[in-house]
């Protein structure tokens, strides 16, 4: 380009910046398509959102927690403020929980894409040994206070339901190379994320999940602990995170 005499040089340098931005939105706009098909919504601003479900009192509804024992059958455990998972003989004993998605703030919308759902429990021990836990959504309901072994949704027998049809495990234990050998802390590796989506969707209902010991009836006992909602410490409560994404 070339520069008139007594042309103000600034407006020249002025209309090349205009002409290089031009540029650098069409060249944009090549990639990621034209603006008309790219609506400036709420949703293709900020298309993650996080929803963190974790409550206390113990009166609340958010989170529903509780353990089953089968050397007592018939007795209900909802008020402990520690559940544990035990494969011992025929002092087996399992976990159920659930969170209710449906108070989440904003709601998840049934056609939203769930990007990662995690459950969240606070271990306050652990076996001496490595042990992998397994989770499996709940097919049917039960309820916090009624919840017994001898009444529980997938029945007394042990290793049931199979490994094959867990939602996802992880594992727990003191020794170097464990996924899980800290207690004090949450526990990682316990996804949930194709349950959580086929719940928002409305292909499943919310009955939450069982978690238990990979291999029940174990000659040797062997527990991992964890903190309930009713031991009323924010910090050590079940959770669940989900993120997903706003379909626009």
């Amino acid at each position: 380009m070339s520069i008139q005499s007594g042309f103000p040089r600034f407006l020249v340098f002025a209309a090349l910046v205009v002409t290089m931005a031009a540029s650098v939105r069409v060249g944009a706009s090549a990639t990621i398509g034209s603006a008309a098909s790219l609506p400036l919504t709420s949703a293709a601003l900020t298309p993650y959102r996080t929803c963190i479900l974790s409550a206390t009192p113990t009166t609340t509804t958010v989170v529903t927690d509780t353990e089953v024992r089968q050397g007592t059958g018939t007795t209900n455990y909802g008020t402990l403020t520690t559940m544990t998972i035990t494969s011992s003989g025929t002092a087996n004993r399992r976990i159920y929980v659930r969170f209710d998605l449906s108070t989440c703030s904003p709601a998840i919308p049934a056609t939203a894409t769930i990007r990662l759902a995690t459950m969240r429990l606070w271990m306050t021990a652990q076996p001496a040994v490595c042990r992998t836990l397994d989770i499996f959504r709940a097919t049917s309901a039960w309820a916090e206070a009624t919840v017994t072994w001898n009444n529980q949704p997938f029945g007394t027998t042990l290793n049931n339901p199979p490994t094959a049809s867990r939602t996802d495990s992880f594992d727990v234990g003191s020794p170097v190379g464990c996924e899980n050998r800290v207690t004090g802390a949450y526990v990682t590796g316990a996804i949930v994320t194709a349950d959580v989506a086929a719940i928002v969707a409305g292909t499943a209902t919310n009955n939450g999940w069982m978690i238990r010991d990979d291999v029940e009836g174990s000659a040797t006992a062997r527990t991992a602990t964890f903190s309930t909602k009713n031991l009323g410490t924010i910090t050590q409560i079940p959770q669940l995170i989900v993120t997903y994404v706003e379909v626009p």
